[in-house]
């Protein structure tokens, strides 16, 4: 169509036919251009890309059939070498291709999986894993990946055994060290430092070095600590797992000082007097390293989960003192990790997900499927016609030899939703909307080609 449009136009405005439009009136002139616009628009109209909206037939019931996923946005094969001893039926698990679908409507992304070397159907144990880059973020490690989930990062892991989101962390409560991510978490109120934030982490680094200052008739130093939660668990459940923060803290002063002290802040932020012993706590004033343990109460917390505290020292005269250690020690639940994965959090709370075990359209020997729907407003920063990032795993009936899961990203070694570089990503079709008629804007374009050929025409006829 485009070519045939391109000749019309060509050959109106071509010296050949220039003759033929100098003896046209303008009437007929105007009707014939007009006509031509006409014709464009409806040609170009009835042209209508592939949309995701086409995914609307899918139903989520773990049967793949081809009537649904036809006009997915991605149809990806991807191979597994899988162990091929059989289990307890007998059953063996093949070495093949197995599909994993990715498509969308206005208000759901869609993935199927069609397991095709699963030949197994025992739940026992049996979860399954998406972890989704919707921004197209660049992590790598649990700290980085963890700051993104719920804002370019999202993942799922559902317990197929007993048809839930697997359950992050179990009902035994266990010890985790954190330290400062960086210098922003403290500020000095009075005294001069010397470090930064490594100094904590080690005892055989140099030391964090505060020097007091002269206030009134007193030397003295306050080092201010403000500790986002959120940064080191960014999900709601953690807060409810937290049973306590025990801070430890290895210090030594150049000389022996009259009073040194940890005070912790009320929860609206305000800092208790000295007088007040629930909120303010004795730590070594003496020359010679000393451990302090003290416990925090969550109590203290604020509302937006910032843990914060001062570490205080006064004595008669200017003094040093070395912090060498300090670090967080949280007594909360201890995680639930499945299989390889060491933080098993599910961002994406809101989804439909269902199995089954029989034929596809692309293999007639009953294996595993899934067919799993999520809600777009889900997914933070997700657009229909941007790339999306993807690694998928599961673990139960079927696993790679050597292991005991599965996974498709570009690595089969490890499961790797913690570094970004080995995500799977595809381009999303994207959708139609009632602002993006086809044929519209190209009818923008055909008719401004025509005002353009009409004006130059014009001019030659003069």
């Amino acid at each position: 169509m485009a070519k045939r449009l391109k000749y019309s136009i060509n050959n109106i405005i071509s010296n050949k036919h220039l003759g033929k439009v100098k003896n046209m009136s303008k009437n007929n002139f105007k009707f014939l251009m007009l006509s031509l616009l006409i014709l464009s628009f409806v040609n170009f109209a009835t042209f209508t890309p592939k949309a995701a909206g086409a995914m609307k037939n899918v139903t989520i019931d773990g049967i793949i059939t081809e009537e649904e996923w036809s006009n997915s946005d991605w149809n990806i094969s991807f191979f597994l070498d899988v162990d091929n001893t059989p289990d307890y039926n007998g059953k063996i698990n093949v070495d093949g291709n197995n599909t994993l679908f990715l498509g969308q409507d206005k208000k759901n992304l869609y993935i199927a999986l069609d397991l095709k070397c699963d030949r197994s159907d025992n739940e026992t144990g049996e979860w399954l894993g998406v972890w989704l880059n919707t921004n197209n973020r660049t992590f790598l490690g649990s700290s980085q990946w963890l700051g993104y989930l719920n804002d370019g990062t999202e993942s799922f892991i559902h317990n197929v055994e007993i048809d839930h989101q697997w359950d992050p962390f179990t009902d035994a409560i266990g010890i985790y060290v954190w330290y400062l991510e960086d210098d922003s978490a403290y500020n000095p109120a009075y005294g001069e430092i010397e470090g930064n934030a490594e100094n904590f982490k080690y005892d055989w680094r140099h030391d964090f070095n505060i020097t007091s200052e002269a206030v009134g008739g007193d030397h003295l130093y306050r080092l201010d600590f403000s500790i986002d939660l959120d940064d080191w668990f960014p999900l709601s459940e953690f807060f409810d797992v937290l049973h306590g923060i025990e801070i430890l803290i290895n210090t030594k002063s150049n000389t022996t000082i009259d009073n040194h002290k940890i005070i912790f802040w009320y929860s609206d932020g305000s800092i208790p007097p000295l007088t007040d012993t629930n909120q303010v706590k004795d730590i070594n004033t003496g020359t010679s390293y000393q451990t302090d343990y003290v416990m925090y109460g969550i109590g203290n917390l604020t509302d937006d989960h910032k843990f914060q505290f001062s570490l205080y020292g006064n004595h008669t005269d200017s003094f040093i003192t070395n912090l060498n250690i300090l670090n967080f020690r949280l007594y909360m639940n201890n995680t639930n990790p499945p299989a390889p994965i060491g933080s098993p959090y599910s961002s994406i709370k809101n989804y439909e997900i269902e199995w089954s075990f029989g034929p596809s359209p692309d293999n007639s020997t009953d294996h595993r499927m899934f067919e799993i729907s999520i809600p777009r407003s889900e997914l933070e920063h997700y657009k229909s016609n941007k790339e999306l990032g993807i690694v998928v795993g599961g673990y139960g009936t079927m696993y790679i030899n050597g292991t005991n899961w599965w996974c498709f990203s570009k690595v089969d070694t490890y499961m790797p939703f913690t570094d970004s570089s080995q995500y799977n990503y595809y381009k999303m079709i994207g959708l139609l909307s009632k602002e993006k008629i086809p044929g519209y804007n190209y009818f923008l374009i055909i008719a401004t080609i025509g005002l353009i050929s009409i004006v130059l025409i014009k001019k030659k006829l003069k």
